[in-house]
């Protein structure tokens, strides 16, 4: 008889504990599952040049030789579509990174300001944004990769000569990043591996891919402990292909101090706590002597327009004229084109090969 017992007692843990750690497993596989997907989900949209006036400066449509040329940048595993901003041969050239869950077109008023200012620019999405190829952000792992190649696209980019053949754009010495969160990061981290980059613009960088995705947790599950962080990062290194976590702007600094480079780290008052203070130690760690705080009401995680949009693309435009490199100012028309009427978008400038709109 007592050995009975104890078989059945034992029946009756197992009985209990079993669909105990089924559950718990189901759940735990569950999260881990919903929170990969939430924490890397993207944007994608079509998108044209021709269709995002209300995005435009209100003077789009006055603007002396407005030049652009969409074209495909060939990233680390697929491919990035983006816009080059035709400013002229031998000008510094500067490499906009939107952040998650944007795209180019959310990016074409501040890559028209620095346009303007007297620089080249490329624009483009990211993976698993916009029209790029590839259907995984990885939050900064491969962004950084796909970020290298695009400096090494635009250093090569070739435009008509008047004398004949063909010219480099861009001054290969010369080239600024500027990036949000995700492209933040890829910025900072390529800012630091490569020599023809002189200055950077963060707005809202993180120090690795694992910290952010911590911080991407806490803002939309109020979960931060290390049983949901861990498997989080498991998730994520099963979803990412096992590139997870590829290096922190810290093991950059002294790259940056050493090089002389110049860069800003833009902390916005309507992100959390958690966010601001992620951008503060990454400021620290590049140290005072290469980098400068800016303090701005709004990031560009969100879409901004009108006095907002205003404000912010200045302090971008002067960081880099005053720490970059020299600005050449925009010539005036001899005979401006009358203004549109009521109603009309604005046209959107011309393509370097005579495809685009017109003006």
């Amino acid at each position: 008889m007592p050995p009975r017992k104890k078989k059945t007692r034992i029946f009756l843990y197992l009985k209990v504990f079993v669909p105990v750690i089924a559950i718990t497993l189901v759940a735990a596989v569950g999260y881990t599952v919903y929170a990969v997907n939430a924490i890397t989900k993207s944007n994608r949209s079509l998108l044209s040049i021709k269709d995002f006036p209300k995005k435009l400066p209100d003077n789009w449509g006055k603007v002396v030789s407005f030049t652009w040329k969409e074209v495909q940048i060939s990233g680390a595993s697929g491919t990035l579509n983006g816009w080059v901003f035709i400013r002229g041969a031998g000008l510094p050239g500067i490499i906009i990174t939107h952040g998650l869950g944007n795209s180019r077109a959310d990016m074409m008023d501040l890559g028209y300001r620095l346009w303007e200012r007297g620089y080249n620019v490329l624009v483009y999405d990211l993976r698993a944004h916009g029209e790029s190829t590839n259907l995984v952000t990885t939050l900064g792992a491969s962004e950084k990769k796909d970020l290298a190649a695009a400096v090494e696209f635009f250093k090569t980019f070739r435009i008509p000569s008047p004398k004949g053949g063909e010219v480099q754009l861009i001054d290969p010495n010369k080239i600024g990043l500027y990036g949000i969160n995700v492209g933040a990061y890829a910025s900072l981290m390529v800012g630091g591996e490569n020599d023809s980059v002189k200055a950077v613009v963060a707005d809202m960088p993180y120090d690795s891919v694992r910290e952010f995705a911590h911080l991407r947790a806490r803002e939309l599950f109020g979960l931060d402990n290390f049983i949901t962080n861990g498997l989080l990062d498991i998730g994520l290194q099963i979803n990412q292909g096992g590139i997870y976590d590829t290096g922190s702007v810290r093991s950059q600094a002294a790259s940056y101090q050493s090089k002389g480079k110049s860069v800003a780290v833009l902390i916005a008052e309507n992100t959390s706590k958690n966010l601001q203070k992620a951008a503060t130690e990454v400021m620290l760690a590049l140290g005072p002597s290469v980098c400068e705080r800016i303090d701005i009401p709004k990031s560009r995680n969100i879409p901004l327009a009108g006095k907002d949009a205003d404000l912010y693309n200045e302090r971008v435009c002067s960081f880099f004229a005053q720490r970059g490199f020299p600005v050449t100012p925009l010539p005036d028309a001899a005979s401006p084109p009358a203004a549109p009427p009521a109603g009309t978008p604005p046209a959107a400038g011309k393509e370097a090969d005579g495809k685009g709109t017109g003006q």
